[in-house]
């Protein structure tokens, strides 16, 4: 009997992001509707007179997107600082369950979290916002990638003696009406961003007043927040707990440095 191969996408379903199909393992599309009512403000308290808020226009839609999945080779394309770690950068979300598909495109980034631990796998949430609203597809990416699409193992992010990790990209974004009766945001308008590094080790890190975290793609800039010190009894091994954020500096006399992120 042949195998339908539609059937078996990985591990909740097939995702495809910025064109790159990823390792699923739970997404969704939402609808935020506010519709807008007025108080009613001649009601005669008689026997079967409706005491009702009454509609007053249709109000708005926003219209978001949210995407965990298993991090691979493939999609380490996408997390330059030409792509998605890129302020304003549009791209379209597709999810594919075995049987329908649906696509957002022109999505921006609300925020990205990788995260790994010893022992798993590098995991990545993806949550963006769109002016359109999400729409049946047939071009999302649906074959199984289990077998080409290896996920990348927590070691392949680290240094020596990090327990647990989490990178978090957030950048502010919302939707922009008109004043009209019409439910699609105009546009999508975007801010500033920012980065965070927590890290967990069993080493304490020498003291510092600011660190870069550097790959082949992009480097960021960034100052200690918070750093602590736990121990959990005579069972558990003492851990440092630290966490990083990302800043610009501040050039005197040259202008300043837009450097959240430096290629």
């Amino acid at each position: 009997m042949a195998v339908n191969d539609a059937k078996r996408l990985g591990y909740g379903g097939s995702a495809e992001i910025d064109g790159l199909q990823v390792l699923m393992t739970s997404g969704n599309f939402n609808t935020a509707k506010a519709v807008s009512y007025l108080e009613a403000f001649d009601v005669v308290p008689t026997a079967g007179e409706s005491r009702s808020r009454v509609k007053h226009a249709d109000g708005t839609e926003a219209y978001t997107v949210s995407v965990s999945f298993d991090v691979t080779t493939q999609f380490l394309a996408s997390l330059t600082t030409s792509k998605l770690f890129s302020r304003g950068y549009l791209f379209d979300i597709g999810i594919d369950d075995g049987e329908d598909a649906q696509e957002m495109t022109d999505c921006i980034l609300q925020s990205l979290t990788l995260s790994g631990s010893s022992g798993g796998l590098i995991t990545a949430s993806i949550s963006a916002i769109g002016a359109s609203a999400p729409v049946t597809s047939a071009t999302v990416a649906n074959e199984y990638i289990r077998a080409t699409h290896v996920p990348l193992g927590y070691w392949y992010s680290g240094n020596t003696d990090v327990r647990d990790w989490t990178l978090t990209m957030n950048q502010a974004a919302a939707p922009v009406y008109g004043n009209e009766n019409v439910v699609a945001p105009r546009y999508i308008k975007f801010g500033l961003i920012d980065f965070s590094l927590a890290v967990t080790t069993y080493e304490a890190v020498i003291a510092h007043d600011a660190i870069s975290i550097a790959t082949s793609s992009f480097t960021i800039t960034g100052d200690t927040t918070s750093e602590g010190f736990a121990f959990a009894g005579t069972t558990d091994l003492g851990n440092y707990t630290h966490v990083f954020e990302s800043s610009a500096v501040l050039g005197f006399g040259s202008g300043g440095s837009d450097g959240i992120i430096i290629t």
